[in-house]
Order: structure tokens, then C-alpha cells, then sequence
């Protein structure tokens, strides 16, 4: 008996000629290279990014690059949120919430966010002030309930083209510490006169671990 898969060969498929039986043996690394990668694999992103108010993170700080103009070695982000209509809507800050703070600079998304039944929306809010003007109309879905890996999430912001595409699973090591299974975003910002890209990792049930900016800064979780 003959075995493919697991399972015994039919005598059909035992009488079939050379070529096409060669043609489903070719087929196989194609499978397993997909399998392997990920493709098609769903993924709910709210177990990889949750929202939670009053969550507070501290990230070491290191400048690759020249072209950042921060200076600085330290960072904090605090998940804040604000109720619209009955629904929470959060940012997020490095301040303290006393003044008017440029918040969608502090997010992969560049602006602000919550969960509807899994899917991911997004309005490009940029300082606090404007959060009392909030309206969930001008709130866009960026990510469906279940992503697919290798798909390209689209966002348009007037001249600012904006997509996102989750690439797979790999650990990322910071300070000694691994971190198994991180999900793997590269974010790229197309302008009329210019192209940038950011990539950002997210651990499940933590959120973002890593953050490289187009700018050279890189952004690790401190522990």
C-alpha cells in the first residue's frame, strides 16, 4: 500500500500516468512553504494589541539614525480613553493628560482607536484637545476581526497613503529578555515627495514590544 499524506492511495491514483502524478508531488513544497509562512492563517489583533485604560509602558529609547530629533533615552505610553455616544474610544500619551498632547504620534496608528466585535478602527486625531469633538462617524475600520497574514490593510489620510501588512511570527530579544511568537507589522506612509516605514511588533496579551520608526528611533519594552 502507498501512502501520501497519511492516507492510502486510491487505486486510481496509483494507475495515474508519470506526469500527472509528478505534478501533485510538485505541488506539496508549494503547501508546506505556505503552511510554513502563514498564509492565509487568521489572527485576532485584539489579543495582540488590547486596549486598556490606565495601562502604562516603559520603553528604553535608542537613536539608529541622525534624523530623529528626540533626543531622549527613556519613553512611557499610557493607554488613556475617552466615552463617545457610549463607547470607549482610547490613545495614547506620554504626558500626564494636563495639557494638550500630540497623541497619534505615541501609535503605530496615528490617531485614535477602539474595538468593534474585533474589528479595529481608527480616526486620525492628533492632540487631545480634539478628542471633545470626536464623532464615531469619522472612525474607519483599519484591521477586520480576523487578519490574514500577508494582506495589505489600506488608510488614507488627505495626501498621506497609509498600509499595513502583517508579515508572520518571530521572537524578538530585548535586554537579555525573549519575547517567542512576536507578530511582525511593517507600516509604510507614502506622500506625494516622499516614502517612509515603520515596523512594529506586538506580543499577545501584551501589545507592542518593538517599535523601529522611520526615523531610526527603536523603541524596546522595558521589563
Amino acid at each position: 500500500m502507498v501512502y501520501l499524506s497519511g492516507r492510502p492511495l486510491s487505486s486510481k491514483a496509483l494507475h495515474m500516468k508519470p506526469f500527472a502524478f509528478s505534478r501533485h508531488l510538485r505541488a506539496l513544497p508549494i503547501l508546506c512553504f505556505l503552511a510554513v509562512h502563514g498564509f492565509g492563517q487568521t489572527i485576532s489583533f485584539d489579543n495582540y494589541f488590547p486596549l486598556k485604560k490606565g495601562d502604562v509602558k516603559y520603553f528604553y529609547v535608542h537613536h539608529i539614525t541622525g534624523t530623529d530629533s528626540l533626543k531622549d533615552k527613556d519613553a512611557r505610553s499610557v493607554c488613556r480613553s475617552q466615552v463617545v455616544k457610549g463607547t470607549g474610544i482610547y490613545y495614547f500619551s506620554d504626558e500626564a493628560g494636563t495639557k494638550n498632547d500630540l497623541v497619534s504620534a505615541n501609535v503605530f496608528c496615528d490617531g485614535v482607536c477602539y474595538y468593534d466585535h474585533g474589528a479595529f478602527l481608527v480616526s486620525p486625531l492628533s492632540w487631545t484637545d480634539e478628542l471633545k469633538d470626536a464623532n464615531l462617524a469619522y472612525f474607519d475600520t483599519l484591521f477586520p476581526a480576523q487578519l490574514v497574514l500577508n494582506t495589505r490593510y489600506k488608510q488614507q489620510d488627505g495626501e498621506e497613503k497609509r498600509n499595513y501588512t502583517f508579515t508572520g511570527f518571530e521572537p524578538v530579544t530585548i535586554a537579555g529578555t525573549v519575547y517567542p511568537d512576536c507578530l511582525k507589522l511593517v507600516v509604510t506612509q507614502d506622500w506625494p515627495t516622499a516614502h517612509y516605514a515603520d515596523t512594529v511588533w506586538f506580543q499577545k496579551g501584551t501589545g507592542v514590544v518593538k517599535w523601529l520608526r522611520s526615523t531610526g528611533r527603536l523603541e524596546e519594552l522595558k521589563q
